[in-house]
């Protein structure tokens, strides 16, 4: 791991970020993979932030990503089926209900799950009510500038 060989201890964790409690507060706290998009409502997510503003130190950060919905996008492949190639690892099909901002996906295998997606506002207001700022906001993980062509919010928040 790149981290090991810079020298930074990580503490990896594993479980539901809403009942999030660390022995003592973080410098940084990742939710990768656009995990956060796993919680399906407005309060489970102020939950989330609240107990990652309550777990970082003074000047901490909290990281995560999330897709961008495009309904353009939505609408192309809504009921369409993807075979599995560099960008899709399990063959799936995705349908789409804009009325609760969740795409729902279907594996080929029978597994299923749910994606709930939020507007940058509505993750910017998140990061509002548990008291974090917003340190930075791209549209790419390579830094990217935010704009009307982006399909990833990768954030940053700062206690």
């Amino acid at each position: 791991m790149r981290a090991v060989e810079e020298g930074v201890e990580l503490d990896l964790r594993e479980g539901d970020i809403r009942e999030l409690e660390i022995e003592e507060p973080a410098a940084l706290i990742y939710c990768p993979g656009r995990s956060l998009l796993h919680l399906p409502t407005w309060a489970d997510r102020r939950r989330c932030f609240e107990r990652v503003a309550a777990s970082l130190r003074s000047n901490g950060r909290f990281a995560w990503n999330a897709f961008a919905f495009d309904h353009h996008v939505a609408s192309v492949i809504d009921g369409q089926h993807a075979d599995a190639h560099a960008g899709v690892p399990l063959p799936h099909t995705n349908h789409y209900s804009v009325s609760d901002n969740r795409v729902d996906i279907t594996l080929d295998d029978g597994g299923t799950g749910s994606l709930w997606w939020a507007t940058k506002n509505e993750w910017l207001g998140l990061l509002d009510v548990a008291g974090l700022r917003l340190e930075a906001l791209y549209g790419g993980f390579a830094g990217e500038p935010l704009d009307d062509g982006s399909r990833e919010y990768v954030f940053v928040g700062r206690r």
